[in-house]
């Protein structure tokens, strides 16, 4: 996972190379250590959750369905499994390397999931601004099967005074002016069916030259929240769902 360092130079610039490179390299292998902890902590909590399911299973056999201890057992199995998809969501995002942002650019990259934690395949995830309008200067990302978003914006570009397009989606040519006027931007997401089912209570601040990251969290039941901006109606519905129609 890249981290992003500040440092102060006060002495000769082939020493703070140096010690530049080696803050660097510690960096990498504390992440790496991390991201192992992370995944022997899931781990070890899967291989709870199944030795608590057998328990469960055999004492529900013995005393039936309604019995306390059952219940409890089962709610112990419930934690467990929990515990384990959230280890999960940590383990992903401490072993995804930053992507390459322009210098006048930023990106929004994370990953979506469903109220169980597992990932949402095929979701469109676009910006909006207070008056729920499409920003289509941002472009748009589809997630991938394992709920992975990217929206890489290059920035204005200065050479023509238009807006470079992004990386992630295509949208037309628009002022450099016009491309930065929204005083806050929102996260939105369309499911497969291009229905919006979530949008971000609190705005999106982009990180100027760097990459933010989000995990979304989809609500559980949660019926679509009106309906998806013109534009982003057709990109919404994935190509493959749009083959099998066809």
């Amino acid at each position: 996972m890249a981290t992003n360092s500040k440092t102060t130079t006060s002495s000769a610039p082939s020493d703070m190379a140096d010690i530049g490179s080696h803050i660097t390299s510690n960096l990498a292998a504390a992440d790496e250590i991390a991201a192992e902890r992370v995944l022997t902590f899931g781990w070890v909590h899967q291989a709870r959750a199944a030795q608590l399911s057998r328990t469960a299973a055999s004492l529900k056999a013995q005393y039936g369905a309604n019995d306390p201890g059952v219940k409890t057992a089962e709610s112990a199995v419930a934690a467990a499994n929990a515990i384990a998809a959230q280890a999960a969501v940590v383990q992903r995002q401490v072993t995804t390397a930053d992507p390459q942002v322009a210098a006048n650019g930023w990106a929004l990259h994370g990953r979506v999931f469903d109220a169980q934690l597992a990932p949402a395949s095929g979701y469109t995830l676009f910006l909006v601004d207070s008056a729920k309008s499409y920003q289509q200067a941002y472009g748009f990302a589809y997630t991938d099967d394992t709920g992975y978003f990217l929206l890489n914006y290059p920035g204005p570009d200065p050479a023509s005074g238009r807006t470079a397009e992004p990386a992630s989606g295509k949208a037309p040519s628009a002022s450099a002016a016009q491309a930065e006027t929204a005083a806050e931007l929102f996260v939105e997401i369309a499911d497969t069916r291009g229905r919006p089912v979530f949008l971000s209570a609190t705005g999106f601040e982009p990180l100027v030259g760097g990459a933010s990251y989000q995990n979304i969290v989809l609500s559980a039941g949660q019926p679509p929240i009106g309906d998806p901006p013109p534009e982003i109606r057709q990109l919404a519905i994935p190509k493959v769902n749009k083959e099998k129609k066809s």
